[in-house]
């Protein structure tokens, strides 16, 4: 990912170095003194020499991967960051335009992932403020040093196509609903005994037991299929929207809470909502219902 633009600026101590050439400049005039004006020229190629220096630093800036993990609303999210440069990450500063403000951002950087040679190479975990709920884009970062001699700042701004998910807040409670009678579900106990008859063969999902596969059937080019059985059904739960009352917010956060008990239990459960239905367990099932909760208008 190639920069856009670079600026550079004088920093407050570059500003204070310029105001002493100045003066010096004025006192070698003043008193005639070639060694004084020597000693000013030389300083004054110096500070070209650091302007030059610090903007050759962010030139080759490169954000070679990034990669935001999925939180709940009210968390910091965080953003993975690999950043390729001939400056090292330490003296690397970050900031980000939100809601048309710079602010500054947290930095965690990954000792393991730094080059050890010449640390100009590495990861860093950039920390953004909590967002809500919903499609999270990661706004405009800008990445600046003043290295190697602070006298100048250089920077440039990146805007990567990095989204993720921001789910609801996990709050709520209500008790999760009681399991439905002996009618319905799917999902039943491989280990326990008594299978009274196989009511029918179904597509394998993430969570079955490798003992419901119908092994002979796979072994005839059959698709991967597991048995059903009508006795030791286990039921699913079923969370429904509907059923809840409070703002949309509200209930939302209480299935997101029933989901993530639900998940941590092993058990399987559905979630309804107006526009989606979702059946199921396992941990493929669990961030399939917490994506459809972030992103429920």
């Amino acid at each position: 990912m190639n920069r856009r633009r670079l600026y550079i600026l004088p920093t407050r101590t570059g500003l204070a170095f310029g105001g002493l050439l100045a003066i010096a400049f004025i006192a070698a005039l003043n008193y005639g003194s070639g060694l004084a004006m020597l000693l000013t020229f030389w300083l004054t190629g110096f500070a070209i020499a650091a302007m030059l220096r610090t903007h050759r630093m962010m030139v080759n800036v490169r954000l070679t991967s990034l990669h935001a993990q999925p939180v709940f609303a009210g968390q910091n999210v965080p953003v993975r960051v690999h950043v390729d440069a001939a400056v090292a990450l330490q003296d690397v500063a970050a900031a980000a335009k939100i809601n048309a403000a710079n602010v500054t951002l947290n930095r965690d950087f990954d000792p393991l992932d730094i080059d050890p040679p010449s640390g100009d190479s590495g990861a860093m975990t950039l920390q953004f403020p909590p967002a809500s709920r919903g499609v999270w884009k990661m706004p405009p970062i800008k990445l600046s040093t003043h290295a190697p001699f602070g006298l100048f700042r250089t920077w440039t701004w990146f805007a990567p196509p990095v989204e993720t998910q921001i789910y609801p807040r996990p709050e709520g409670g209500r008790a999760m609903p009681e399991t439905p009678g002996d009618t319905g579900g799917l999902r039943h106990d491989a280990t326990a005994a008594g299978f009274d008859e196989l009511t029918s063969l179904r597509p394998f999902r993430e969570g079955d037991s490798p003992r419901q596969v119908a092994w002979k059937a796979y072994a005839r080019n059959a698709p991967l299929l597991v048995r059903e059985y009508r006795d030791n059904v286990q039921l699913a739960r079923e969370f429904n929207y509907d059923a809840l009352s409070g703002s949309m917010e509200q209930r939302l956060s209480q299935l997101c809470e029933w989901v993530l008990q639900a998940a941590t239990r092993g058990e399987r459960y559905r979630l309804r909502l107006p526009s989606v239905d979702l059946d199921g367990s396992g941990p493929a099932h669990r961030n399939a219902c917490l994506s459809a909760l972030a992103q429920y208008q």
